[in-house]
């Protein structure tokens, strides 16, 4: 059996499952085009405005309630203790 030279790495893989050598069969880990519609629809909603804020924040706090007073009415348990 012929033992490996000091200066050869061994291999373990394929050349494209080397770090940088992204092959078109791979799929992304991050989908971007969902990244930047949140972020887009985040800009559209943001607000200064204290007037719209504090309508939103008991919008948010009805949900909440409403959401948890159906829950123990059908015997689950909250989700917003």
């Amino acid at each position: 059996m012929r033992q490996p030279l000091q200066s050869e790495l061994p291999q373990v893989g394929g050349a494209d499952r080397l770090p940088g050598n992204a092959s078109p069969s791979i799929p992304k880990l991050v989908d971007t085009a969902t990244l930047d519609l949140l972020s887009f629809w985040q800009e559209e909603d943001a607000t200064a405005d204290p007037a719209q804020v504090r309508a939103a924040e008991e919008d948010l706090a009805a949900f909440m309630k409403n959401l948890n007073e159906s829950r123990t009415a059908s015997g689950e348990p909250l989700v917003y203790p």
